[in-house]
C-alpha cells in the first residue's frame, strides 16, 4: 500500500516543483497530467489543470551604457588616426554598425568581415577599421 501512495505523491510533487520554478501554474488534486515537452497552454485530466507557459529566450541587450551615441563615441575614440573613413558621418557609421550586427547575428567569423566599402585587408586578411566598428557594435549597438 505504501508503494501506491508514493506513486500518487510523486506526480503532485513534480507539478508543485514546476509551479515553484515559474514554468507552470497549477491547480491540482493529486492527479497526473501529461504535457508534451515544448508545448504550452492549458492541460487538464480530471480535476487537475496545468497551465504551461511557453519558454522564451531573452534577447540580450547591448551592455549597459549602449546605444547609438555610445557606439559612435566608441568608434570615433578607437579608429586609427590614419583610418580609411576619416570623414565618415554618423549615419554612415551607424549603417556600418547595422551591417556589423547582421554579421554578428549570422555567426559569421567577423575577423574577415569588412563593413566599409573599398577597405583593403591587412597582409593577414583582417580589416582593421571594420574590426573597430564590429567590436563597438558588439559592445554597444547590437541587440
Amino acid at each position: 500500500m505504501v508503494s501506491g501512495m508514493n506513486r500518487a505523491v510523486i506526480p503532485g510533487v513534480i507539478v508543485l516543483l514546476l509551479a515553484l520554478s515559474g514554468c507552470v501554474s497549477v491547480e491540482t488534486t493529486g492527479e497526473r497530467v501529461e504535457v508534451t515537452p515544448g508545448a504550452s497552454g492549458a492541460y487538464s485530466d480530471g480535476d487537475t489543470t496545468v497551465e504551461v507557459e511557453p519558454l522564451t529566450a531573452e534577447t540580450p541587450a547591448a551592455e549597459e551604457g549602449g546605444g547609438e551615441d555610445a557606439f559612435l563615441s566608441e568608434v570615433r575614440e578607437n579608429l586609427r588616426p590614419d583610418n580609411v573613413i576619416p570623414n565618415a558621418t554618423d549615419e554612415q557609421l551607424l549603417a556600418a554598425g547595422a551591417d556589423a550586427c547582421k554579421a554578428i547575428a549570422a555567426d559569421d567569423d567577423t575577423t574577415g568581415v569588412s563593413v566599409i566599402s573599398g577597405e583593403q585587408p591587412t597582409a593577414l586578411g583582417f580589416y582593421t577599421d571594420s574590426g573597430t566598428i564590429i567590436q563597438a557594435a558588439r559592445a554597444k549597438l547590437c541587440p
